[in-house]
């Protein structure tokens, strides 16, 4: 009797213990990450790349050809308008020059033949005409007096045209002597010189050789030019705010405005397949402290919006299912939850969304501010169920982080 007694305790106690430590522990089924609903602002962005140029940047060329005879500058000087900068070899000019003087002295020569000539047809019509009157010579005697005169008249308005001539080509000449002075179009500092001494500067602009002198830029403004797809560019508009971040200091954005938009797109190199148009979006920089050069690539974020503080949430914490629709049970579409915390439990709350950017995302409806969220991690929320007891992961609920970044 007594074994049995043992034996019934024995059994009582190995079906009691699972069920006591199963109803009588408080430890909570899950741990998570928990945020606080908060009222935030949004600004959504548009995340572009391109470079940065100086405002003001003139590329020289030549525009006679010439052997290069001086160099006046080297790259870092600062120069001022209507310096020169360099000088080609002027033989070839000097003697266009003084060929063209000649040929106008020439043509000067011409025209006072030629008025000598007139003033000589003329007494010879007035003597000619007073014979013709006294009956001494025929009408066609008068004729000819009184048409050489006219031939003589031409040849002094053809004469008269060959100096205008002359002194054009002459001025040409000058201009084309001129020009073998290369002078500083702006002030500013040379930031190139790849052409040297004893080379041929080519009049030309398809950038073969010689045809680029030296490049002067303005480098105390500098602006970012970025290029902005074309299922962006219709929400960028002048006056909005960016942040600007150069790949040499990644960690140091700089405040940037949009200052113009293009309205016709890229163009896109020859023989380049082109994938979408980019619009080229120029933002001016906001008194930047650090070095910066013209060519430096840069990363873009252009705010183009913002709304009024209303609720909003890390975005890891917004979920999403396919839930077949009211009326049509065929049509799928996506809605949207969260869990929120009360008493311990979580409890799936269906939600409608507003804007976002890559750190919060505003709920329209569905959550107020003060709520507590699981916002992770990412693998217990996709295993969350409606009604399992939930704790904190840590101490206390941290707040959603306002950062603001791209949409």
């Amino acid at each position: 009797m007594r074994k049995k007694l043992i034996g019934a305790a024995v059994a009582a106690a190995v079906i009691a213990i699972p069920v006591a430590v199963k109803f009588g522990s408080s430890k909570p089924g899950r741990e998570a990450e928990l945020a606080t609903v908060q009222k935030l602002a949004i600004h959504p962005s548009i995340l572009a790349t391109g470079n940065l140029v100086f405002r003001q940047e003139v590329q020289l060329s030549a525009e006679v050809i010439g052997k290069v005879a001086a160099v006046q500058v080297k790259e870092g000087d600062r120069v001022a308008r209507g310096q020169v900068l360099l000088k080609l070899d002027p033989t070839v000019y000097l003697a266009e020059v003084a060929q063209q003087e000649a040929n106008r002295r020439n043509a000067a020569i011409a025209i006072e033949r030629a008025q000598i000539n007139v003033a000589n047809q003329e007494r010879s019509l007035e003597r000619t005409g007073q014979l013709y009157k006294s009956k001494y010579v025929g009408v066609s005697q008068y004729d000819d007096a009184v048409h050489q005169l006219d031939l003589a008249k031409v040849e002094l308005r053809a004469s008269r045209a060959s100096l205008e001539q002359a002194s054009a080509l002459l001025s040409q000449s000058r201009e084309h002597l001129a020009k073998t002075e290369v002078r500083a179009p702006i002030d500013g500092t040379v930031t190139a010189v790849p052409i040297k001494i004893g080379e041929t500067a080519v009049a030309s602009a398809t950038g073969i050789a010689g045809s680029s002198l030296m490049t002067i830029a303005d480098v105390g403004s500098i602006m970012a030019e970025v290029n902005v797809d074309e299922a962006d560019i219709a929400r960028v508009a002048v006056g909005q705010q960016a942040k600007v971040f150069p790949a040499a200091y990644p960690d140091q954005p700089l405040t940037g405005k949009v200052e113009s938009v293009a309205m016709a797109p890229k163009s896109a190199l020859p023989g380049a397949q082109s994938q979408g148009r980019n619009y080229v979006v120029k933002l001016h920089l906001e008194d930047p402290k650090l070095a910066l050069r013209s060519g430096m690539t840069c990363r873009v974020e252009i705010v183009v919006g913002g709304s009024s503080a209303k609720p909003a949430v890390p975005i890891q914490a917004v979920m999403s299912e396919e839930i077949a629709g009211a009326k049509d049970k065929d049509q799928i579409r996506n809605a949207s939850y969260v869990f929120v915390i009360q008493d311990g439990k979580a409890k799936k709350t269906s939600v409608e969304l507003g804007l976002s950017d890559d750190a919060n995302q505003e709920v329209t409806k569905g959550l107020a501010a003060g709520q507590t969220i699981a916002v992770g991690p990412a693998r217990l929320l996709r295993e969350l169920r409606d009604g399992d007891q939930v704790s904190a992961k840590k101490a206390d609920a941290k707040p959603a982080d306002a950062k603001v970044a791209q949409r």
